[in-house]
């Protein structure tokens, strides 16, 4: 690309330090027209143009920025997409990368359980109710299934770090085909010493029997969906459980499993959740229970979902709006900090040592994750799999000896920096300087027109040593920040047609 000595001479007006990234959106921008060289004219445009682009990722100036640096989050999980292969190739993919051995720092199992007694209102991963013979048939699947990938390099190459039970409702399966799942996984797979066993549950149907084979089996984590703890709300939303009943069942779960941790997770913005009901479930966390720990989720309404509608047709208040949430993030942050909880994470909070929340932590960071079960998904060496959703299908593959992956996702090229952001991010600050060095990128300067803009605006504060730490309204905003940082450097300093790599 040629530049005229007058563009040459007009682009000395260019800071330095962003001058190898206008350079190259300029020429982009020149491309696109199909132009040669850059004049005087066409740099004026450009700049013009791609500065109209990059105002999109600038939070709001001059208000709360707590409350109203943007309109509204734009994903529930930072991330960079990916590129589908084709369907056929699904599964020779895994195949060939199964027998890869895997030296991973961050080693995960995730064992979807597609399963509840009954559907919540907020859920968006609702997928079957549990009927009679469901629980056996479909533990002897994932058994099936865990002895056909246990023995296989990827798998056997390097220690399991965290292994995931989630859903649907892993508790609704009967007391026996816990214990055996939990058993197996604890046979069949390599788990570190320390290794993080987490069965997540809900309130009701998870009685002592099922607590104390979950025990037996080898779990040391209960995660019990609880968010909140008034009976209206939990109620109005599709949870059964009275208050009384859930701290009931709290205070029997802490005593039986002794050493083992247990948390709960608590969602702010809830259709009838006032301030007062959401202060009032903190201090019920905090004084009234023994938890280890707790997750503080604010509430997503997803499209088309039952609370959607209900709240369309009248049935239900609206949820809480943006403002009103960002108020209960800062109540939340208050209140659990006074309370002396750690903070492990934006939403995570640990009271006792025995909470590490190593799954969440490892995912972020973008662990290999070995998904098992109808509608897992997982991650392993620059791919991500995600299983048959169709649970006759799931039965149809697993019986005849075959992994039941349904797709496959090829990462972005540089996915690798995109998690240590996302990861970083979470922690509320970010080494820019480290991780360019790592990474091979002069991360400052990449994303100075960003940083620039949110300093002023609120978001966050430069650091001495080459980084970033988010201030409190950073931190509500995290996932935003996160996901256009991953945008921003995809979309102005992405490398032309590298294998693996795909622009959102």
């Amino acid at each position: 690309m040629k530049w005229t000595e007058e563009a040459k001479k007009a682009f000395e007006a260019v800071p330095p330090f962003v001058r190898p990234m206008a350079k190259k959106g300029i020429e982009a921008y020149a491309r696109s027209l199909g132009q040669e060289i850059i004049t005087p004219e066409l740099l004026k445009d450009a700049k013009k143009n791609l500065m109209g682009e990059r105002n999109k990722f600038f939070a709001r100036g001059g208000v709360d920025p707590l409350k109203y640096a943007f309109d509204r989050k734009i994903a529930v999980h930072a991330g960079a997409g990916g590129q589908p292969l084709p369907t056929e190739e699904a599964l020779p993919t895994w195949q060939a990368l199964c027998n890869k051995p895997d030296s991973s720092s961050r080693r995960t199992v995730y064992i979807h359980v597609p399963f509840c007694r009954e559907q919540c209102l907020y859920c968006g991963f609702f997928m079957r109710t549990l009927r009679q013979g469901d629980s056996a048939r479909y533990t002897d699947a994932l058994l099936k299934e865990i002895e056909q990938v246990s023995g296989l390099p990827a798998v056997t190459s390097h220690p399991i770090h965290a292994v995931y039970l989630g859903g649907g409702t892993p508790t609704a399966l009967d007391a026996g085909d816990l214990k055996r799942l939990i058993e197996a996984v604890c046979r069949l797979f390599p788990l570190a010493n320390d290794c993080e066993i987490t069965v997540e549950g809900r309130v009701t149907n998870f009685g002592e029997e099922k607590m104390q084979a979950c025990v037996a089996g080898g779990a040391n984590r209960f995660s019990i969906g609880v968010q909140s703890f008034n009976t209206r709300v939990r109620q109005d939303v599709g949870r059964i459980a009275d208050r009384t009943e859930v701290l009931e069942m709290l205070t029997t779960l802490t005593d039986l499993v002794e050493n083992r941790a247990v948390i709960i997770d608590l969602i702010y913005g809830l259709p009838g959740q006032t301030m007062a009901v959401w202060e009032d479930d903190l201090r019920i966390l905090i004084e009234e229970t023994k938890l280890d720990g707790a997750d503080l989720y604010q509430l997503n309404v997803f499209k088309g979902s039952l609370l959607s509608r209900a709240v369309n047709q009248g049935k239900l208040p609206p949820p809480a709006d943006i403002p009103t949430q960002a108020e209960m993030f800062l109540k939340g942050r208050e209140m659990m900090t006074a309370a002396h909880f750690r903070r492990l994470s934006m939403s995570h909070w640990g009271r006792t040592l025995r909470e590490h929340n190593r799954y969440n932590t490892f995912i972020r960071y973008g662990a290999t994750c070995i998904p098992l079960g109808c509608g897992a998904g997982g991650r392993l060496h620059g791919h991500y799999f995600f299983q048959e959703g169709d649970l006759k299908t799931y039965y149809r593959r697993v019986n005849a000896g075959e992994k039941p992956v349904a797709m496959a996702i090829l990462l972005p090229v540089h996915s690798p920096l995109f998690r240590d952001l996302v990861g970083q991010m979470e922690n509320g600050k970010v080494n820019l300087s480290a991780l360019g060095e790592k990474h091979g990128f002069d991360l400052e300067a990449i994303f100075s027109p960003l940083l620039e803009q949110w300093e002023q605006a609120g978001l966050i504060r430069r650091s001495g040593d080459g980084g970033i730490v988010l201030t409190v309204a950073g931190e509500f905003w995290n996932v935003h920040l996160a996901q256009f940082l991953i945008d921003y450097f995809q979309r102005y300093h992405q490398k032309d047609a590298q294998p693996g790599s795909m622009a959102l």
